[in-house]
């Protein structure tokens, strides 16, 4: 049977798809620390960066109910209708072959609407959260912070049961293995991509940041470039526009999540990189299946860690490297 030309297209699109679902499981959970942490501290900064994780984790659950459903679409009819011997499975949302398609679209329609409703109560929380205000503006700021918290850990869980539920084998369990069994299985499953889904969230967040920064006028640029000509030692040099404490607090926020996911991944990686049963195999294909999940994690991860100890406005390459790498190694699948 040859397969479609069109099936090593929609695996790349999927892959990228993937990284979109995965980020909008943990992004939630960023909203709220926010909420949190910027209650009666760093509040300006909070509401920067949890205004940012908002932005795109709307934007990334979206992305994430096409890759869900299309999972679905594809493996189910797509494929199926363009190979020899293979029958469409109809479309029947209470059938056993679509019923993981469904119910996790269901659930993911439900974090998304609970995600809206985090936006609509923690959006004006996170604008307002450079003026002053008085005790009775805090107390009711407080209350919609409450709700906003609420909504976000409602989506967060509604996220990752549709995570728990596409993989879910409506069509019958494994061999020897029970309901319990495969519910600890998937769930540690989804709870180490849900931890691993940090490294892009966080990344994804340091890159936007850095776009939204104001860029220099004339004159400065002029001053920039004149002082680089000078500079003898690099970074010894001032910025003519130095990042504000607020711009660079939000930096260190989003660098932090991404380091957190990073450390997380280079441990997986450096074990299946390192261990003697990796060592097994033989040829290109092989080394980087081993050795490409460990170097693209390193290499992001000394990246982000040179922007959160020093954040500066000249280091747009530093945010825009490992976004690139994860999308190279989703692409490559490696």
């Amino acid at each position: 049977m040859q397969t479609p030309f069109w099936l090593p297209i929609w695996q790349a699109a999927a892959s990228l798809l993937s990284v979109a679902t995965e980020v909008t499981v943990v992004l939630p959970v960023m909203v709220l620390l926010c909420l949190l942490l910027g209650r009666r501290r760093q509040r300006e900064a909070m509401g920067r960066t949890g205004q940012l994780f908002l932005h795109i984790a709307l934007v990334t659950a979206f992305f994430g109910a096409v890759d869900i459903a299309g999972h679905g679409f594809v493996s189910l009819q797509a494929i199926p209708a363009s190979m020899d011997k293979l029958v469409p499975v109809p479309f029947d949302p209470f059938s056993l072959p679509w019923r993981a398609t469904c119910t996790s679209l269901a659930s993911w329609a439900l974090g998304g609407l609970c995600l809206g409703i985090c936006a609509l109560f923690a959006r004006p929380i996170f604008r307002t959260a450079a003026f002053s205000m008085d005790e009775d503006t805090l107390k009711a700021m407080d209350k919609k912070a409450l709700a906003a918290s609420a909504a976000a850990l409602v989506a967060f869980a509604c996220f990752f049961a549709a995570i728990i539920l596409r993989n879910w084998p409506f069509l019958g369990l494994p061999e020897q293995m029970t309901q319990e069994t495969v519910f600890q299985v998937l769930l540690k499953h989804s709870w180490r991509q849900s931890c691993a889904a940090l490294m892009p969230a966080g990344g994804i967040a340091v890159f936007s940041l850095f776009l939204q920064l104001p860029g220099l006028s004339r004159e400065q640029k002029q001053v920039e470039r004149e002082n680089r000509r000078q500079e003898v030692i690099p970074g010894t040099v001032p910025e003519t526009l130095p990042l504000s404490d607020v711009e660079s607090t939000a930096f260190r926020m989003c660098a932090a999540f991404a380091l957190a996911g990073a450390t997380f991944q280079l441990l997986d990686a450096g074990f299946l990189a390192f261990s003697s049963v990796a060592a097994l195999g033989s040829g290109f294909t092989s080394a980087l299946m081993r050795f490409g999940p460990f170097l693209v994690t390193a290499g992001s991860l000394a990246c982000w860690a040179f922007i959160f100890v020093r954040p500066r406005r000249n280091m747009l390459f530093l945010a825009l490297l490992p976004v690139l790498l994860i999308l190279l190694r989703a692409v490559g699948r490696f």
